[in-house]
């Protein structure tokens, strides 16, 4: 595989793992559940779904 296709294919699962990632905040967000993720120690933080698609939402603008 050249480099060429290597980094075509690069993109391809970053997009799609950003769209799966999307998806499933705006899944959790109609439900009104909360997101699980890790802090910087490694210990699990839990975070409203909602909230954490609006701050995913503000970066993707700027």
């Amino acid at each position: 595989m050249s480099e060429q296709e290597e980094l075509k294919l690069f993109e391809k699962i970053e997009k799609g793992l950003s769209k799966s990632f999307e998806n499933l905040l705006h899944r959790k967000a109609a439900l009104g559940q909360d997101m699980v993720f890790a802090d910087e120690n490694g210990q699990p933080r839990i975070v409203s779904a909602r909230k954490t698609l609006e701050e995913y939402e503000s970066k993707q603008i700027q």
